[in-house]
């Protein structure tokens, strides 16, 4: 990769990172989350009114359009129970495993062949979920291991992953065959913003909605052009560079979340979270590379 596309994708992994760094310190995170896609669809109005208006999308398109956009929405309610239950340090690295499981749905739905590496990391991945849930490296720790990951940020982080998997496998087809990047990433997300209002109105109504944004108006402005931003600029990077190596390299966001939550927010075990991350970001190379 060549070092302008590269310092491009790393600091899209370090605008990832930050802003759920802000989402976790948030005293509502679903609002945080919710508000930052919502207020993207504002922001970058501009943007889609420059490239992305009167673009012709077809009924594949438009049917990509509402299922990734269905499964960001529970994405978004899925990601803010991980940070509110469990620690940055934790819970994002967990919810960004999905490279991990995409290769599954393409075996799956696609046809398509697991290769011996791909496999490789895969395990290597696996094993990283495992690190990250121990305290300690003492056979006492490794022992209380499943106990450890029978938690409620885990599983919601787990849950996370997933559903990244899913919609990730969705806008890949989308951009591939029926839709130009900015269209579809603008549309997607105010489609995905008007499906969770209701939900967001009725768990926390519309006065703790106002609350947040009054509070933490600054955080989630920020957040929500780190977010828009990053992803806008990794379709930018994919067009003229190998997707392998930017899936690799965006994983660097991990580390940073990593960083923030054991320096920053002084959450514990911040060695062995170091080294599950390396772990993942092992993992993910292999898997891209595989294919």
């Amino acid at each position: 990769m060549a070092l302008l596309p590269l310092f491009i994708v790393l600091l899209s992994a370090v605008g990832h990172a930050f802003w759920n760094f802000f989402a976790k310190q948030s005293g509502n995170k679903l609002v945080f989350v919710w508000g930052l896609y919502s207020l993207s669809v504002v922001l970058f109005l501009p943007l889609y009114l420059w490239r992305g208006l009167g673009a012709e999308l077809g009924a594949e398109a438009w049917a990509c359009i509402v299922a990734s956009a269905a499964v960001k929405a529970v994405y978004i309610i899925l990601l803010s129970e991980a940070l509110t239950a469990g620690d940055l340090s934790m819970a994002y690295p967990l919810s960004r495993v999905a490279p991990a499981v995409v290769p599954v749905w393409a075996i799956l739905f696609l046809g398509e062949r697991l290769s011996g590496l791909g496999a490789v990391g895969i395990a290597v991945v696996v094993a990283a979920v495992l690190v990250i849930h121990l305290e300690g490296l003492s056979a006492a720790h490794v022992r209380r291991l499943g106990s450890a990951l029978l938690t409620r940020g885990t599983g919601f982080a787990l849950l996370t992953a997933l559903a990244v998997s899913i919609y990730s496998v969705i806008d890949k087809l989308a951009i591939a065959r029926y839709a130009d990047p900015v269209p579809f990433n603008y549309i997607h997300f105010a489609v995905g913003s008007a499906m969770l209002t209701p939900y967001v109105l009725w768990r926390c109504g519309g006065k703790a909605i106002a609350a947040v944004f009054r509070a933490e108006w600054l955080p989630i402005v920020f957040a929500s052009l780190l977010d828009f931003g990053a992803y806008t600029l990794i379709l930018y990077v994919m067009e003229s560079s190998k997707v392998s190596y930017v899936v690799a390299a965006r994983q660097m966001s991990q580390m940073v979340a990593i960083l923030l939550g054991t320096l920053v927010l002084r959450e514990r075990c911040g060695g062995i979270r170091l080294l599950a991350g390396v772990l993942i970001l092992t993992g993910i190379t292999l898997i891209g590379v595989a294919r």
